[in-house]
């Protein structure tokens, strides 16, 4: 018979195999819930998640101390180790993480709403979260792209700050960030929003577009984030500066008007393009979302006098033409999702920067029929070729999210 035991965590000594924990999956950056103590530094973890008690399986866990070696240098918990995953098992904790910091990020707009204003806010379950999405990242970093696209319009206010982190962290790695950095920039897109949290929901949830009087209110929530973040984190100084400079532009609507463009940081002025195109590719409430492909050609026109143009420029170029999520009509009618770029270096002898190469999971026929058994097209081209798409489209157009091109994953991984 199975001995299980329910202890504090404070109890917990290296070599226990842990079988469940007093937080619900949701509440933890943990992917699985059981697991074997292999360093104190895996219980000093649980602690900073606020970890009370834990059940253990005592069996097990006197087999594996049994079994333990000599005692070596700590090293960290078996979710956090840096080795080498699949692509689909990259995606799926991916996903997870994804889902997890959206609750964690609603949850903590309810519990700002209640707290007092001398309270702090507790970041740790979030950098926790982020700082495992950095790693995952790392090995396959079209996933990012590929969550931040696909997401439903449900919760939109935070999973639009989610979507704006996994993009921050991906232009970071595109960029070659040190892992440091590209959390920064994570935090920088996570936390940019935080001060919508003292908007009425029946204007941020608004289903129709903004009055003038609903805008005088919304366009307070840049300097009310930022005074959030610097007054109540312990988050670097960067990650409140672009919460309230984030809304600043070199021409048209800007705000507040009190900070000049000029002043705004570099990473405020890369993640005001992200913030920007998660909005234009999302639908909303009253209005439906464009293709990521055209997402790119409006913040391209913009960077002329609102963006700023160096980044629109490498963000562009971190794209691609058809970004990785972008559902495209080919020009023989078939449709399809872009699912990964091999290279964007020009094949021998072709001019640089001319040529693409990509790959597109197959949907629909070219009658427009759904195929039986999605499958994948490799399409090369040079800016001398007529072009391979005729038309691009929102995901939401095909009624196409993450969970469908994922179940196709053994196609395209």
């Amino acid at each position: 018979m199975k001995k299980y035991r329910t202890i504090p965590v404070s109890r917990l000594k290296v070599g226990d195999h842990v079988i469940g924990i007093d937080k619900s999956w949701l509440e933890t950056p943990f992917l699985a819930h059981r697991f074997h103590i292999r360093s104190t530094e895996d219980i000093d973890r649980l602690k900073a998640l606020g970890v009370a008690m834990v059940t253990v399986d005592e069996e097990a866990s006197e087999q594996n101390n049994t079994a333990l070696p000599p005692p070596v240098p700590e090293t960290p918990p078996p979710l956090l180790r840096e080795v080498s995953l699949p692509s689909y098992k990259v995606a799926e904790m991916l996903t997870s993480l994804h889902k997890y910091l959206v609750y964690k990020y609603k949850a903590l707009f309810e519990e700002l709403r209640r707290m007092p204003e001398s309270g702090k806010i507790d970041t740790t379950p979030f950098l926790n979260a982020l700082e495992e999405v950095e790693k995952l990242g790392r090995q396959y970093p079209d996933a990012y792209l590929f969550l931040a696209h696909l997401q439903s319009t449900d919760d939109e206010t935070f999973i639009h700050s989610v979507n704006t982190m996994f993009l921050s962290l991906y232009l970071a790695h595109f960029q070659g960030s040190t892992q440091e950095d590209a959390v920064l920039w994570g935090l920088s897109g996570l936390f940019h929003d935080l001060g919508k949290v003292h908007i009425p929901p029946e204007i941020l949830h608004k289903p129709t577009p903004l009055t003038p009087e609903d805008w005088d209110i919304i366009q307070d929530h840049p300097v009310m984030g930022q005074k959030l973040l610097a007054e109540h984190s312990n988050l670097p100084p960067l990650v409140a500066r672009v919460a309230g400079e984030h809304h600043v532009r070199r021409k048209g609507r800007s705000y507040p008007d009190k900070v000049l463009y000029d002043a705004t940081d570099s990473v405020t002025r890369a993640i005001m393009i992200l913030d920007t195109f998660d909005a234009m590719t999302s639908d909303r409430s009253y209005r439906q979302g464009i293709s990521p492909s055209k997402a790119l050609r409006n913040i391209l026109e913009a960077s002329r006098e609102s963006l700023d143009p160096e980044w629109s420029v490498k963000f562009f170029l971190s794209m691609g033409i058809y970004p990785v999520g972008t559902v495209v009509e080919l020009s023989d009618g078939e449709v399809g999702v872009v699912t990964k770029y091999h290279s964007r270096n020009p094949a021998p002898g072709k001019n640089p920067g001319k040529s693409q190469s990509f790959s597109i999971l197959i949907l629909k026929n070219r009658r427009g029929l759904s195929v039986v058994k999605p499958f994948i097209r490799h399409i090369e081209w040079t800016s001398n070729a007529t072009p391979p798409v005729q038309r691009t489209w929102n995901h939401s157009d095909f009624n196409i999210d993450w969970d469908f091109v994922r179940s196709h994953a053994s196609t395209w991984m």
